[in-house]
């Protein structure tokens, strides 16, 4: 005797683009499913747009204890935020609501590899610009006026050989939005980033940056320059990622507490990016765009919740809710 299963969301609601599928008693193969024990919810995340489709809510009930099982046994912690935990499983990122169920089964914050940026529309196209770019400092004129290519310009300066790449980040993404001194966006002089320096003052990490056009010296909350700081690291921390480095740099920040403390210390010393070691500078680097994923995936969660809350209302009434999280929690 067969039935006919609910399917577990064949395509995204939202794009139309095929989802991996779930098979029975397991997760999907690849792409990201989050989920959320507590609620009795579970999502598809679109690899193609990035939104979260719900799961109807009697195709759920398999795939959410086959994933806190998954998350449980053999899940490996790659970011975790105030509300929600990554988990990587074989060749599958599992999203949990709330804390990963056992602290102590991931010793290892990044998985098996470093936390990956997933550049999205413009700023992917960007990205792929820059890493096009050859590292010869380039031709034409600087902010004020002088050949790029001049001695006085990039022969003395530190990452000269990433020159062109440099002034390519700081022409089109600003340091931040304005500059008090001349009100427009605010530019950097890719001959000066590796003498942005770090600071804590008492109201969490910032970044000093002089304005390429008007020269004043603004400090910047770290917060509102990352944007920047993530693509000019990106740039300069190129030739660093091999395993060996990548690893050291993934431990600093491991035993420092994690990406939040490991800056707050940097910012601490008052250091200059260009007196990093080449293990700190990609450990900021990796901080930085782990902190900007965990916003990312905070927020797209937020507006999914408010979804889910909608198509799961009087969730808790349904028969068979609360065995279910019962069970999926036992070993919480």
């Amino acid at each position: 005797m067969t039935f006919d299963r609910p399917p577990i969301l064949s395509r995204c609601h939202f794009c139309a683009a095929d989802f991996s599928p779930f098979e029975e008693g397991s997760v999907p193969h690849g792409g990201r499913t989050a989920f959320d024990p507590w609620q009795g919810r579970l999502w598809r995340i679109c690899g193609q747009c990035g939104r979260w489709s719900a799961a109807p809510l009697d195709a759920r009930w398999e795939a959410l204890e086959a994933c806190e099982r998954a998350a449980r046994d053999r899940g490996r912690v790659r970011l975790e935020t105030q509300h929600l935990t990554l988990l990587r499983v074989g060749g599958a990122e599992l999203v949990r609501v709330g804390r990963a169920p056992r602290p102590e089964f991931a010793g290892w914050r990044y998985g098996d590899r470093l936390p990956e940026c997933r550049p999205r529309g413009w700023w992917a196209g960007l990205l792929a610009r820059i890493t096009a770019l050859p590292g010869a400092p380039p031709g034409g004129v600087d902010f004020h006026g002088q050949p790029h290519g001049h001695p006085g310009a990039w022969a003395a300066a530190a990452f000269a050989e990433h020159g062109a790449a440099l002034d390519y980040v700081f022409r089109h993404v600003p340091m931040a939005p304005s500059c008090p001194g001349c009100q427009g966006p605010l530019p950097l002089a890719g001959t000066a980033f590796a003498d942005l320096r770090l600071l804590d003052e008492g109201s969490g990490p910032a970044v000093t940056a002089p304005c390429a056009r008007c020269r004043t010296e603004v400090l910047l909350p770290l917060a509102t320059a990352r944007a920047a700081l993530r693509l000019g690291l990106a740039v300069v921390n190129r030739p660093l990622r091999r395993v060996a480095t990548a690893e050291a740099a993934g431990v600093r920040v491991e035993r420092a507490g994690g990406r939040q403390s490991f800056v707050h210390g940097l910012a601490r010393e008052h250091v200059a990016l260009g007196e990093l070691e080449p293990t700190e500078r990609l450990g900021l680097g990796l901080a930085l765009d782990e902190e900007a994923e965990a916003e990312l995936l905070e927020q797209e969660w937020r507006e999914a919740e408010e979804l889910a809350a909608l198509m799961d209302t009087e969730l808790s009434r349904v028969e068979g809710f609360d065995a279910l999280r019962d069970r999926a929690l036992e070993d919480d």
